[in-house]
């Protein structure tokens, strides 16, 4: 009985016609049921005739097989031409064989690399689609707030530092949950980020509500979550804090303010 693997190896010697009859049965009993081995005896076939263009027909000398099958074994061609004193239907044979292995172990890498390609397009198109999903039920969610009857808006005006710069709250106090827009503020640095605090009227000091980033365009906006009570909240205000943020204001420049 003859190992799946060794398919692959009697494909090989009998696009060249050196397998014996036994094998070459045993091939063709078994290519109907496995497409890999059909593939294989294909490419192998198609290599060798390629290869063939190139050499004179000459008979074979006996034993081919056997001295072919040596020489791969063995890793080393020159070593098994000298010991069998080949003739040059040998050499272009084992030229041959050896090219078909080389013409096969190609195909099989690239085959592979072309798997972990779409692999890796696969996982990158996969988290692409989260992404999108996440942004989607954000953007449902902000959409909710703006239809919802129970919606309170709330104006926030430019202060000194940039008069211009505006922003809109809309306030679900049913559901403790809010979402701004802000307009005209000036792009923040690399090393900086707009920072968002509710002014609450039971404690002293301010609450971040989040952290936001704004390009040139001057536009942002932000989704809050688990907001105070709405009696608590006395008013938003904006600063400009170091890179992701920090537990209490470093500054009292606002962007933007407003009391509810």
């Amino acid at each position: 009985m003859i190992a799946h693997e060794q398919y692959d190896s009697i494909a090989a010697l009998d696009a060249i016609g050196a397998a014996t009859r036994d094998e070459a049965n045993d091939l063709a009993a078994h290519l109907p049921s496995c497409p890999d081995c059909r593939r294989a005896r294909d490419e192998y076939g198609e290599a060798a005739s390629l290869l063939a263009r190139d050499l004179d027909p000459v008979a074979p000398p006996p034993q081919l097989r056997d001295r072919i099958v040596g020489a791969v074994e063995n890793g080393n061609v020159v070593d098994a031409r000298d010991r069998f004193n080949s003739s040059r239907w040998w050499m272009a044979a084992a030229v041959v064989f050896l090219a078909l292995w080389g013409w096969r172990e190609l195909s099989v890498r690239v085959t592979r690399e072309k798997i972990h390609s779409s692999e890796a397009e696969i996982r990158r198109l996969t988290g692409q689609n989260q992404l999108l999903a996440a942004r989607n039920d954000k953007l449902s969610a902000e959409m909710a707030s703006l239809a919802s009857r129970d919606t309170r808006t709330i104006a926030l005006t430019g202060q000194q530092v940039s008069p211009s710069a505006s922003a809109k709250v809309f306030l679900e106090p049913q559901q403790r949950r809010a979402v701004v827009f802000f307009y005209n503020l000036p792009a923040n640095a690399a090393d900086k980020s707009y920072q968002l605090w509710i002014l609450r009227g039971d404690q002293p000091k301010p609450q971040s509500a989040g952290v936001f980033d704004v390009t040139q365009s001057g536009s942002a906006s932000i989704s809050i979550e688990n907001l105070p009570l709405a009696t608590e909240i006395k008013g938003l205000a904006v600063t400009l804090e170091p890179k992701g943020g920090v537990a209490q204001p470093t500054n009292t420049n606002f962007f933007v303010a407003g009391s509810t």
